[in-house]
């Protein structure tokens, strides 16, 4: 599994270089697992030219992540109009 995570990442990152990775989802509640074999994973994938600076994080709120966004979005959209949330 985390070698195709490390994939899909490296393909990412070919196509638009980011500095940054944020993780989540209910299985990086395993970071202490999880997040020395992703990085091993991705630098066999990635020129070291993408992968020295590249951050890898894990979302702050894990498998609650996107809610949080989402929510966070919606909030941001009602205080534009007016509304409070």
């Amino acid at each position: 599994m985390v070698d195709y995570l490390a994939q899909g990442l490296a393909n990412i990152s070919y196509i638009i270089n980011p500095s940054l990775i944020v993780l989540g989802g209910g299985i990086m509640a395993q970071e202490d697992y999880l997040a020395d074999k992703i990085s091993l994973a991705l630098k066999t994938y990635l020129v070291s030219s993408l992968y020295d600076p590249l951050t890898i994080r894990f979302a702050k709120y894990g498998n609650d992540a996107g809610m949080m966004g989402a929510f966070y979005h919606f909030k941001q959209k009602q205080e534009v109009r007016g509304v409070k949330a």
